[in-house]
């Protein structure tokens, strides 16, 4: 069978193992409006298309997470890029930052909300804010971890032949470097939308995380389902659109290792 279809046939048979044993929990339980099925789900989901009220709700809460995400992860990769190969190029860089990066991404996710909403309030940038401080550790220590692990002989080749310290880190260290990087960059974005759900779930306001929390304490189980099926669908969307630039980036050394 072609590599393709049997990926497909694969994912095809655990959604409906999945969706399956759903509806067995969903059956044994009985109390819909704490645990809904698929098919309440399914019905919550074609009313959030149809009725005007809500799609309207679902598509601004939409565009202020989609915002978020975005500009979270942005700042995310402007800084967590260069500091990564800065701590792993130049060891005073990496003796001064190691030990408050590593604190930094060792707390848990939930734990920066009570600190930005000190600084920001309840508000969009809150959510932007968090994003940022999620992802941006992840981006830092996977580039760090990519430059430190520099073939050393690279490093010395491109140093007898009079390269510079800008030339050796472009055209040796970075190239070496690019898939701890996009790892780095794929972890970041998972990050990111993980800030920014927390964050718009305990402002209760903004947002598709404040919709989810919003419909599940008032019980509406079937709506809180479908909402999070939105929020799944566009995390494998972003995360695919990134995953594709991956395969692009690291062809090559993709190739490499199933030749081996």
């Amino acid at each position: 069978m072609n590599q393709s279809l049997l990926k497909y046939a694969i994912f095809g048979c655990t959604v409906v193992i999945f969706v399956f044993a759903w509806w067995a929990i969903a059956t044994a339980r009985h109390d819909l409006s704490q645990f809904a099925g698929p098919m309440q789900t399914a019905s919550a989901l074609e009313n959030v298309f149809t009725d005007s009220v809500l799609r309207s709700q679902v598509v601004e809460s939409l565009q202020t997470t989609l915002l978020s995400i975005v500009a979270g992860y942005f700042l995310a990769v402007v800084v967590g890029v260069p500091v990564g190969v800065l701590m792993g190029r130049y060891i005073v860089t990496d003796l001064f930052l190691d030990p408050w990066v590593n604190a930094w991404y060792s707390i848990p996710a939930i734990a920066f909300v009570p600190l930005v909403m000190n600084w920001t309030g309840l508000n969009y940038a809150g959510s932007i804010v968090i994003a940022f401080l999620i992802a941006v550790f992840s981006i830092i220590l996977n580039v760090y971890s990519g430059i430190k692990s520099t073939n050393q002989s690279l490093v010395e080749t491109a140093l007898s032949y009079r390269a510079n310290q800008f030339q050796v880190m472009y055209k040796v260290m970075l190239p070496a470097s690019v898939p701890s990087i996009m790892v780095g960059l794929r972890l970041g974005l998972s990050r990111a939308i993980e800030g920014v759900i927390i964050a718009e779930m305990f402002f209760a306001a903004v947002g598709l995380g404040g919709m989810i929390d919003y419909s599940a304490d008032h019980l509406q189980s079937a709506t809180s389902d479908a909402l999070i099926l939105i929020l799944a669908l566009i995390s494998i969307t972003l995360t695919a659109i990134l995953k594709i630039v991956d395969l692009k980036v690291v062809a090559w050394k993709r190739s490499e290792a199933m030749a081996r």
